[in-house]
C-alpha cells in the first residue's frame, strides 16, 4: 500500500510540474501610481518576440509559463519587469519625469535615449494635441513648442503656415525643413493628424548640422503611426464637426457717424446739392465732405447702415472624420488610416482633402526589417480669391448684397474703381484638384555585432491641376467694372507637377566595451558615415484664353486670343540635385557623459563659386551632474552644449544666366535679360550658432501637489554670412540688380520649457506646461551700408530685423529735419501749434504736421520679444478630462494698412473720436484727415500688436466604463472651442494674421519680413466642435 501511495505521490509531483512548466493564460491589469489605468501599454516576454497591448482600462492577457518575466513599458512611464506567479497580475508604472528614458532621433541620426541627447530636441505626443486642432497638423502644433512661431497665414480653408523657429537666418525663406519619417517632405499641411504618432523639433544649427545645406532653419520631424507586433486589430474611429466664424476683437472698424454735408432734415447731400440715394442697380454717388476745418464727425445716419463683414461671412462648417487600424502578427505589423475633411469657407464655396495611409513593416530575416509608408493625399477646392478690399472698405450706407436690374448682385456700388467683393461668385467658376503621392521606404539591416546598415528612400510626387473661368460679362449692367482680365472673359488652365525624391544610405559602428569587450569600462562609441542625395525637378504650364462667348462650352478653344506660359509668379520648369556625405563620432561613458563631433559635405546644382563643396562642421557635450551629487530631491539634471553650421542654398538657378522669352510680332520670338541678373559666384548662405542648455528633473515633495517638476532651458546665439540679396547694378549691364552675397545677421534668444505635475490624486490630476521664447535678429552689415526699404519695412544697418520704415507725426514743436539743423517749425509760427496726445496740430487748420518725405526713421518692429504658452489639464474620477491653453505674442507692431484706407474714405473708426485742440473739442476730421495726406508709410498706422489668445478649451467624458463590452475599447465625446477669446489693445479684426505686402497688396520679399502688416486679411477663425472618439 505504502508503495502505491508513494507512486501515487511521484506521478502528481511529475504532473504538477509538468502543468507548472506548460503556457497558461495570465490576466493583468496595469495602473499608475494613482490607480489610475495606463491604457495600451506594452507587455512583451522578456527574451523573445511575445508579447500584447494592454486595452484602453489597462487589461490584458497573455499566454505564458509560471514564472515568466514580462517587460512591461508604457510612454512617459519607466519600465518595469514583472514575474509570473499565478494566473494574475498587477503591474504599476511610476511617471518618468521628463520622459528622460523617451527616444528621439531627429538631430542625431539614430534612436537615441533623451538621457544622452546633447542637443534641444523638443518633442510632442499625439495625445497631447490640442482637441479644437480640427484641420492641420499645424494647429497641433501652435503653442507647444518653446521658442517656435506657427502661425497660421489666415481663415481660409487649406491656407498655409508662417513657421519660423528661433528667429530668422535668411531673407526670403523663414521655413524650416520638414521630414516625415527620415526623409524630406515639402507640404506638412496635407498630413492626416490623425496618423501622426509624434512630432519632432530641432531649432537651429547647432541641431541642424545633420541636414547640411537646408538645415539652417532648424526641422521639423513627423512620424507616423506604426502598427505593433503580436496585437490584434485596434480600430479607432474619430468623427468631429465645428461651427466655424471670423474673429473679431470687438471694435468696429468704420465710424457710427459721419461729417458729410446734410440738409435741415440730415440727410445726406451729393455734389448737385440734392438728398443722397442709390440707383435702380445699387450705385451711390460719393457724398460731399464738409471742408470746414472744424468739420466734426458727429452726425448720426438718418438712412440704414450695414455691417458689411456680416454680409460677406458667414458661419460656416467642417466635418473631419478618420478611421485607423493598427495592428500585427508575429513578425510584421500595420496602421492603415483614412480621413476625409470637409471645410466650408466662411466667404465663400469649400474646401476637402481625402487622406489614406498605409504603413507597413516586416522582418524579413534575423536583423533585416523592412518597412513601407505609403500616403495618398487628395484634395479639392472651388474657392474664389475673395477681393476683400471693397467689402470693408465701402461706405456704411451701401447694401452689398442688392440685385441690380438684371437680378445680379451690384458690382460697383459707388463712384470708384472697386468691385463689389460679394458679386465674384456670380461671374467667376474656380476649381483646384491635387493628387499628391508619399511613399517612404526604410531597409534596415542590423549585424549580429557593432554594425548597422540603413537605407531611406523617400518619393514626393504632388500634381496640381488648377482651372478658373471668369464669364463674358458684356451682358452685365456695369461693365466698365469687370471679374478677370477682360470683360469678355477668360480662363485659366494650368498644371503643375513636382517630384521630390530623397535617399539617404547611413552606416553606424557601435561598440560597448562593457559588452563586446568584457571591460570593466561603461564606455558606449558609435561612428556614422551617411551619404544623402536630393532632387527636386517641377514641370509647369499655364494657358490662358481671353475672350469667351456668352454661352457655354466654355473652353480655351473658343477664346479669342490664347497664350501659354511655362514660368511666372504661379510656377516654374526647375531642376535640382543636391549630394553630400556626413561623418560623425560620439564617445558615451554610460549615460554620464559624452562627446561627439563629425562634419557634412554639400554639393549641388544650386551652388556657385566653382562648384565647391558647402562643408559644415559639429561638435556636441553632455554631462548629468545629477550622477555625482546624488540628491534625492534631483531626479536627473543634465548640461549639454552643441557648436554646428548648416546652410541655405541658393534658388535653382540664381547662379545660371537664364533669358526671359516672349513674342515678337506674329510668330516671331524674343528673348530678353531678366531684370534680376544671376550670379555664378553665388555661395551657400551659413549660419553658424553656439547652443547651451540643460534639462533638470526635480522631486520637490513626496505628496499629492507639486510631485514633479522638469525644466528644459537653452540659450543660443548664431550669425548667418553671405545672405542673398539683390544689389542694384548699372543699367548698361541690362539688369537692374544682381543676386550677390551681401547681408550679414546675428541672433541670440533663450528657449524654456516647464512641465510640472501639479496635482497627482487617486481621481485629481492636474499638469501644466509653460513655453517661453525669446529671439531677436540684428542686421550686422549690408555691402553698400545702404538702407533697402520694400513697402512697410526696412533693412538698416545696426537696426534689428522685420522693422517698419516711414514718416511719422510731429512730436515736438522744436523737432528738427533730417539735416539735423532747421526747424520743421520756425519759432516765430510755434504759437499756431499745439500737442494733440502727443502729435504736433495747428490750431488754425486742426491738421498734424508730419516729418518730410526723405525724413524716414524706425517706425516698429514686426518681430515679438517673446511667445508664451501655458496649458493646464485637468482629469478628474479618471473619467473627465479638462484643459485649456493660453498663448501670448507680446512686443510686436502691426502696421494696420486697412485702416489707412479706410482714412481714405474717411469712414475709418477713429474718426468718431473726440479729440481737444487748444481748447475746442471735437472729433474734427481734418485731423484724421492730415494722417493719410502721404505718399510713405506713416507710424500712425502702428500698433501694439501684442496679444493674449485663448487657443484651446476642451472638455472630454471617458463614458468607456459605461459600456460593459469588452469588444469596445473607448468611447470618449470632446467638446471643444478655439480662438475664443481675444486680449489686445489691436484695433483690428484680428492681431495675428498679419502679411509682408506693400499699400497695394503686392508681396515684398529680400527684407526679412514675413509677418506685420493687416492688409484686409481673412481673420483666423473662432471654432465651436463636438468630437466622438470610438476604438475596437
Amino acid at each position: 500500500m505504502r508503495k502505491i501511495l508513494l507512486l501515487l505521490s511521484c506521478m502528481l509531483l511529475v504532473m504538477a510540474s509538468v502543468v507548472h512548466a506548460q503556457v497558461h493564460p495570465v490576466n493583468g491589469k496595469i495602473v499608475d501610481e494613482n490607480g489610475s489605468p495606463v491604457p495600451f501599454a506594452s507587455v512583451k516576454l522578456k527574451g523573445s518576440n511575445t508579447g500584447t497591448y494592454a486595452d484602453a482600462k489597462g487589461l490584458f492577457t497573455i499566454n505564458v509559463k509560471h514564472g515568466a518575466t514580462l517587460n512591461v513599458t508604457g510612454v512617459g512611464y519607466v519600465p518595469v519587469n514583472v514575474t509570473v506567479n499565478g494566473s494574475e497580475v498587477a503591474v504599476v508604472l511610476k511617471t518618468d519625469v521628463q520622459s528622460l528614458n523617451e527616444v528621439v532621433v531627429t538631430g542625431l541620426g539614430e534612436a537615441t535615449s533623451r538621457k544622452k541627447v546633447p542637443i534641444d530636441v523638443a518633442s510632442v505626443n499625439s495625445k497631447n494635441f490640442a482637441k479644437s486642432a480640427t484641420t492641420s497638423l499645424e494647429q497641433s502644433l501652435q503653442g507647444q513648442i518653446a521658442g517656435a512661431q506657427i502661425v497660421q497665414d489666415n481663415g481660409q480653408p487649406g491656407s498655409g503656415f508662417t513657421i519660423i523657429l528661433r528667429g530668422v537666418n535668411a531673407l526670403n525663406d523663414p521655413g524650416p525643413m520638414i521630414l516625415v519619417d527620415g526623409v524630406e517632405n515639402n507640404d506638412m499641411s496635407a498630413l492626416d493628424p490623425s496618423m501622426v504618432d509624434h512630432v519632432e523639433v530641432i531649432k537651429g544649427p547647432a541641431a541642424g548640422q545633420l541636414y547640411g545645406a537646408k538645415g539652417a532653419n532648424g526641422v521639423i520631424q513627423v512620424f507616423t503611426k506604426k502598427g505593433s507586433r503580436n496585437q490584434r486589430p485596434s480600430i479607432t474611429l474619430t468623427s468631429k464637426i465645428s461651427s466655424d466664424q471670423i474673429l473679431r476683437t470687438g471694435r468696429s472698424l468704420v465710424a457710427e457717424k459721419h461729417h458729410w454735408k446734410t440738409d435741415a432734415q440730415g440727410n445726406i447731400l451729393n455734389s448737385d446739392g440734392e438728398v443722397l440715394k442709390p440707383d435702380a442697380n445699387g450705385y451711390w454717388e460719393d457724398p460731399v465732405e464738409d471742408l470746414d476745418v472744424n468739420a466734426s464727425n458727429d452726425k448720426p445716419y438718418n438712412i440704414p447702415t450695414y455691417d458689411h463683414l456680416k454680409q460677406g461671412y458667414r458661419t460656416a462648417l467642417t466635418y473631419n472624420n478618420a478611421l485607423n487600424i493598427i495592428g500585427g502578427g508575429n513578425n510584421f505589423d500595420y496602421a492603415f488610416g483614412a480621413s476625409r475633411l470637409d471645410q466650408q469657407d466662411v466667404f465663400s464655396n469649400n474646401f476637402n482633402r481625402t487622406n489614406v495611409t498605409a504603413n507597413l513593416g516586416m522582418e524579413l530575416a534575423k536583423g533585416l526589417t523592412l518597412r513601407s509608408t505609403t500616403q495618398a493625399i487628395f484634395g479639392y477646392n472651388n474657392l474664389l480669391g475673395g477681393n476683400r478690399f471693397a467689402m470693408v472698405n465701402s461706405y456704411p450706407f451701401i447694401d452689398l448684397t442688392h440685385l441690380d436690374t438684371s437680378g445680379m448682385i451690384v458690382r460697383k456700388a459707388k463712384n470708384e474703381n472697386q468691385i463689389n467683393s460679394l458679386s465674384e461668385k456670380q461671374w467667376h467658376d474656380r476649381n483646384n484638384k491635387s493628387t499628391k503621392i508619399f511613399e517612404n521606404v526604410n531597409l534596415n539591416y542590423k549585424f549580429p555585432k557593432f554594425v548597422e546598415v540603413d537605407f531611406k528612400y523617400g518619393y514626393n510626387l504632388a500634381i496640381y491641376d488648377n482651372y478658373s473661368m471668369y464669364k463674358n460679362q458684356e451682358s452685365a449692367v456695369t461693365k466698365n467694372i469687370y471679374w478677370g482680365p477682360s470683360v469678355d472673359g477668360a480662363i485659366t488652365d494650368y498644371y503643375d507637377r513636382q517630384l521630390n525624391q530623397n535617399a539617404l544610405t547611413t552606416l553606424f559602428f557601435r561598440t560597448d566595451f562593457k559588452q563586446d569587450f568584457h571591460l570593466d569600462v561603461p564606455l558606449h562609441t558609435v561612428t556614422q558615415a551617411a551619404y544623402d542625395w536630393r532632387s527636386f525637378d517641377e514641370r509647369y504650364f499655364k494657358a490662358v484664353g481671353v475672350g469667351l462667348p456668352t454661352f457655354p462650352p466654355y473652353n480655351l478653344n473658343s477664346a479669342n486670343t490664347k497664350t501659354v506660359y511655362d514660368n511666372d509668379g504661379d510656377g516654374t520648369n526647375q531642376h535640382i540635385r543636391t549630394f553630400g556625405y556626413l561623418v560623425s563620432q560620439s564617445f558615451d561613458y554610460d549615460d554620464w557623459i559624452g562627446i561627439s563631433g563629425g562634419f557634412r559635405a554639400d554639393y549641388a546644382s544650386t551652388f556657385g563659386a566653382g562648384q565647391k563643396a558647402a562643408t559644415f562642421p559639429r561638435g556636441t557635450f553632455f554631462v548629468h551632474p545629477s550622477h555625482f551629487l546624488r540628491i534625492s530631491w534631483l531626479n536627473d539634471w543634465k548640461l549639454r552644449a552643441a557648436y554646428a553650421s548648416a546652410g541655405t542654398p541658393p534658388g535653382a538657378y540664381d547662379r545660371q544666366i537664364t533669358l526671359d522669352a516672349g513674342t515678337l510680332g506674329v510668330g516671331g520670338v524674343a528673348v530678353s535679360l531678366p531684370g534680376t541678373a544671376s550670379n555664378p559666384d553665388l555661395v551657400t548662405q551659413k549660419t553658424k550658432e553656439l547652443e547651451i542648455g540643460t534639462d533638470i528633473a526635480v522631486l520637490p515633495t513626496t505628496g499629492d501637489w507639486f510631485s514633479k517638476v522638469s525644466l528644459n532651458a537653452t540659450y543660443w546665439k548664431r550669425r548667418a554670412e553671405d545672405i542673398i540679396q539683390n544689389a542694384d547694378v548699372a543699367p548698361s549691364t541690362g539688369s537692374g540688380a544682381l543676386k550677390s552675397n551681401l547681408t550679414t545677421l546675428s541672433s541670440r534668444g533663450v528657449d524654456l520649457a516647464l512641465d510640472i505635475i501639479t496635482a497627482s490624486m487617486k481621481n485629481f490630476q492636474w499638469n501644466t506646461a509653460v513655453r517661453w521664447g525669446f529671439a531677436k535678429t540684428h542686421v550686422e552689415d549690408i555691402s553698400n551700408h545702404q538702407t533697402v526699404v520694400a513697402g512697410m519695412f526696412g533693412l538698416q544697418e545696426k537696426q534689428d530685423l522685420g522693422i517698419f520704415y516711414g514718416q511719422t507725426p510731429l512730436h515736438s514743436l522744436d523737432q528738427l529735419m533730417v539735416d539735423g539743423k532747421t526747424p520743421y517749425i520756425a519759432e516765430a509760427d510755434r504759437g499756431n501749434y499745439t500737442l494733440v496726445n502727443g502729435n504736433v496740430v495747428d490750431t488754425r487748420t486742426n491738421a498734424a504736421k508730419l516729418t518730410a518725405a526723405n525724413d524716414l526713421k524706425v517706425i516698429g518692429k514686426s518681430f515679438p520679444d517673446f511667445n508664451a504658452s501655458l496649458i493646464n489639464t485637468f482629469t478628474i474620477y479618471q473619467a473627465f478630462t479638462v484643459s485649456f491653453q493660453f498663448d501670448w505674442t507680446h512686443g510686436n507692431q502691426i502696421y494696420n494698412m486697412t485702416r489707412q484706407w479706410l482714412y481714405r474714405d474717411k469712414i475709418a473708426k477713429d474718426y468718431d473720436d473726440v479729440i481737444n485742440v487748444n481748447g475746442k473739442s471735437g472729433a474734427f476730421a481734418a485731423y484724421y484727415t492730415s494722417m493719410y495726406n502721404t505718399l510713405q508709410p506713416n507710424g500712425w498706422y502702428v500698433e501694439d500688436g501684442s496679444f493674449i489668445r485663448l487657443r484651446d478649451l476642451s472638455l472630454t467624458y471617458d463614458a468607456t466604463r459605461l459600456i460593459n463590452a469588452r469588444w469596445m475599447k473607448r468611447l470618449a465625446v470632446t467638446v471643444s472651442g478655439r480662438n475664443l477669446a481675444t486680449f489686445t489693445k489691436y484695433k483690428g479684426l484680428d492681431p495675428e494674421t498679419t502679411t509682408a505686402v506693400d499699400s497695394q497688396g503686392s508681396g515684398i520679399s529680400g527684407v526679412g519680413a514675413f509677418k506685420g502688416v493687416d492688409y484686409f486679411t481673412i481673420p483666423n477663425l473662432k471654432s465651436y466642435q463636438v468630437g466622438l472618439n470610438i476604438g475596437f
